[in-house]
Order: structure tokens, then sequence, then C-alpha cells
């Protein structure tokens, strides 16, 4: 795997082609918790980008400048609504793994739309808010989420409460 330092040069390169190709995009899960809540060890990429044709060679194409080869699985995987697509790249003998989330659903458009932009080293980048942040954590509920989410709490960050319950009752979060 990546090293921590090699990974953020990593997403400095994908991010750079992200924009190089004008793309819709934001950090998020890992990366976005380590900007906004607390740092944070990670070994993947985790981005929300919106395609227009998302297919295996779309998305092999849009990661490809970055690594020696990549391995681009044939199919996104779906969990808990929210497709992935999981992709290896290899470059220097070393693995990373980038996890592209589609924004094909109205929620995760919209947090799309209010993304932050933010300064990561010296260049700006795209980040989800702390609100759309919390949902997608409390949508995928893993352990690593709630520890988060619990996190999050802790800390009394300001959120739009009301933002974060509207969408939680269109998302159906509450009957969980």
């Amino acid at each position: 795997m990546a090293g921590e330092s090699d990974l953020g040069q990593i997403l400095t390169e994908l991010l750079n082609e992200f924009d190089r190709r004008n793309a819709q995009y934001a950090l998020a899960r890992g990366w976005a918790f380590s900007v906004l809540v607390e740092p944070r060890a990670t070994t993947d990429v985790d981005i929300l980008i919106l395609l227009d044709s998302p297919s295996r060679e779309t998305i092999q194409s849009l990661i490809s400048s970055v690594f020696t080869s990549t391995i681009v699985h044939s199919t996104p995987m779906k969990f808990r609504g929210i497709s992935i697509w999981c992709c290896t790249g290899i470059r220097e003998n070393r693995e990373t793994v980038v996890d592209l989330l589609l924004a094909d659903s109205e929620f995760l458009q919209s947090a799309l739309v209010w993304k932050r932009r933010i300064l990561f080293g010296s260049q700006v980048v795209c980040i989800l808010t702390l609100e759309d942040l919390i949902l997608m954590k409390m949508i995928a509920g893993r352990l690593q989420d709630q520890a988060d989410l619990e996190k999050i709490a802790q800390a009394e960050l300001p959120v739009d409460q009301v933002y974060i319950e509207e969408w939680k009752d269109k998302l159906g979060l509450d009957k969980r």
C-alpha cells in the first residue's frame, strides 16, 4: 500500500487531473473527516464524483494518468444505495485503493452543489460540507463511521441541524 506521503501526493495528482477535466468532485470519507474534524490515518482515497457516463473505460481514463497501471472493477458495487467504483492504482510497486463514489442520487448531487473549497497544501480542492459528511456516515453505518460520528458530536462543531434532519427524513435514516 502507498505510504502516507505517497498517498497525499497521489491524491494531489488525482485532484489535479479531475480539475483539468472540469470534473465535479468532493473529497469524502476519511480525507474529509481528517480535514473537517481531526486528522486520521487513512489508507485509501475516497472521492464523490459526478460523471456523465460512468463506465469502466471512463474511470480507467480518469485515473490512469496518475498510475503506472490500474485495475478497475468491471462494475460499481452498491453499498447502502451508494454506487462505488473500486479501483487499484499501482506505481513504484505500491498499490493505492481509489474509491469513486458516484453522485447518482438527489442527495449526492446536492452534496456536490454544497461542497466547500479549501486549501490543501498549495492546492484548492473541493470537499464535502460537515453536514453532508455526517449524512454519508449515517448512511454507511460501519463501525468506523459510527466512531467518526461520535467524535463529531464530542467536538461540538457547528452544524446545520435543520439541513441534516431534512435529509435524514428524505433518506429514511430515522427508520433504520
